[in-house]
């Protein structure tokens, strides 16, 4: 009787329940606002399905919202882009975490997976420095080999000796390491994302299209144009020590963003411009300077570097989307993060009506 109601209690605050009985008998409840994934005393439960969506892609979900050099452009047909990709390729999902681990640093793990699974069981990496992987749990641990999540243990989250380094509160070494993404050969494309993106819809089409040797990111929700939490491209050794030899060279100001490449198409400094968000910007989709510099040294003449449609492909918020946008057709969301109450805004699987 005790469990019933607390699950009518729980069920009727919008929490998800979970019950699961261990060794003589003992039973545990659990409460989790994403629904996510359950905790038992160290254990994991094992992963369930979760079906994402195939819908129509939108046209024009966003009608300015991609940028190249100092301008906006077109966004990319992603579905038409995927057509020159393999069929059958090589794919992985990629994320980071940097500081000491955490219980929760998966928490939409089950769409990553169904996503995962669409896209022709595509690997799932987690990023970390070793020096904070070491102190992982027993927990943390099962919860990674569980979910299949493969750790990629490396050496540092910020390019050693880089220019643009800042001591303090710096955006940098969370930012930064990512940059190892772009050199892990082996995989015909590599999509990142962050932790706190949920999938919704098919991403395969992206992986396809990044297998064509495309470059893919997106803007941000508050005027960025480039948002560092999703890019998707065909791993390159080569492209990996440009970035090391920018870091090098470019140093950063609040003037000229990174390397004098200057901030355009924004009007000045746009939030993360002093850490991933300016520096991605300037190195793949400015031209001339450092960053032709940077990817001549390697052999390299430039980036075939695109945007894709945010409101899509990264959904943050409905900053710049169609107003009339169906928010079923979104195919991944990122922000926010918690329950909005306006009515234009998509939200979290756990936070619509019909979920």
């Amino acid at each position: 009787a005790r469990w019933v109601f607390l699950r009518a209690v729980a069920t009727m605050k919008g929490i998800c329940v979970r019950r699961v009985s261990v060794m003589f008998a003992t039973s545990f409840l659990l409460l989790f606002s994403n629904c996510q994934a359950v905790v038992l005393q160290g254990r994991v439960e094992q992963p369930q399905t979760l079906k994402l969506h195939q819908l129509p892609v939108v046209d024009k979900a966003c009608p300015h919202c991609c940028y190249h050099g100092e301008k906006e452009v077109p966004c990319l047909d992603v579905e038409q882009c995927a057509k020159n990709g393999p069929a059958h390729g090589k794919y992985a999902i990629a994320m980071s975490f940097v500081g000491r681990p955490k219980d929760q640093m998966l928490p939409y793990i089950k769409s990553m997976q169904a996503a995962s699974k669409l896209a022709n069981n595509a690997d799932l990496l987690m990023v970390m420095m070793k020096s904070d992987s070491k102190h992982m749990t027993a927990y943390q641990k099962e919860l990674f080999q569980n979910h299949s999540v493969k750790l990629v243990d490396v050496d540092w989250d910020t390019p050693p000796k880089m220019k643009g380094y800042k001591e303090g509160g710096w955006c940098g070494h969370q930012d930064f390491i990512r940059l190892h993404v772009l050199g892990m050969e082996g995989y015909d494309a590599i999509a990142y994302y962050d932790t706190d993106i949920e999938f919704q819809g098919d991403i395969s089409p992206v992986l396809k299209c990044a297998a064509s040797g495309k470059f893919l990111s997106t803007n941000g929700g508050v005027g960025e144009p480039l948002n560092v939490g999703f890019f998707a491209l065909k791993p390159d050794k080569r492209l990996f020590q440009a970035a090391l030899n920018f870091a090098l060279d470019a140093n950063f100001s609040t003037k000229t963003s990174w390397g004098e490449m200057g901030w355009a198409p924004a009007g000045g400094y746009f939030i993360g411009g002093e850490c991933g968000q300016g520096f991605w910007y300037a190195l793949f989709y400015k031209s001339g300077g450092a960053a032709h510099k940077a990817l001549h040294s390697v052999g390299l003449s430039s980036v075939d570097a695109a945007q894709i449609d945010r409101c899509i492909w990264n959904y943050q918020t409905s900053y710049m989307c169609k107003k009339d946008l169906d928010c079923s057709r979104v195919r991944v969301h990122h922000k926010p993060t918690r329950k909005t109450n306006a009515r234009t805004e998509c939200q979290k699987l756990a936070f619509q009506e019909h979920h």
